[in-house]
């Protein structure tokens, strides 16, 4: 089951972001090809995750002039996290989720029953942390490793 939390209001890239991404990619010796430039357009504009199909579709969506297959993507996503561009999650068995790694570490709540992903708020996650590691002397790496659940819209 996808879980991408792909709707919602979408955003552009911005020039600085353009021009950021440029910059790293010229500093590894690659440039911003088209290909590249959409699928960054996607994952930056996501207003949540998004799976690698769902960013081919967006990108056909956007661009049906832009010849790219699901292995364009996959190549591109690998290069993307290679420079800490792009974060890749895996949230249970479905698909992998990807955004941009400028929104930070973050904890991910998954409804067991619908498949929902929500970003867990960052002061609860920290203070999570920090009880397991008093408590227990535990490390705990939430960013890995969604918590399950019950979301409240499958709750009523």
């Amino acid at each position: 089951m996808c879980t991408s939390t792909n709707s919602g209001t979408w955003r552009r890239l911005d020039q600085a972001e353009r021009i950021s991404l440029e910059e790293t990619l010229h500093r590894r010796g690659l440039h911003l090809t088209e290909q590249r430039e959409q699928i960054l357009e996607v994952i930056f504009g996501c207003p949540g995750h998004i799976c690698a199909e769902h960013i081919l579709a967006a990108v056909a969506d956007r661009r049906p002039d832009l010849h790219m297959n699901k292995t364009t993507v996959y190549r591109a996503l690998d290069l993307l996290q290679e420079l800490d561009l792009v974060t890749e999650h895996k949230i249970g068995d479905g698909p992998a989720q990807y955004e941009a790694a400028s929104r930070g570490h973050h904890a991910h709540l998954i409804c067991e029953k619908c498949g929902e992903s929500q970003d867990m708020d960052a002061q609860l996650a920290e203070n999570l942390r920090i009880g397991l590691y008093a408590r227990h002397g535990f490390s705990a790496g939430l960013e890995s490793h969604p918590i399950f659940g019950v979301c409240a819209r499958c709750r009523s």
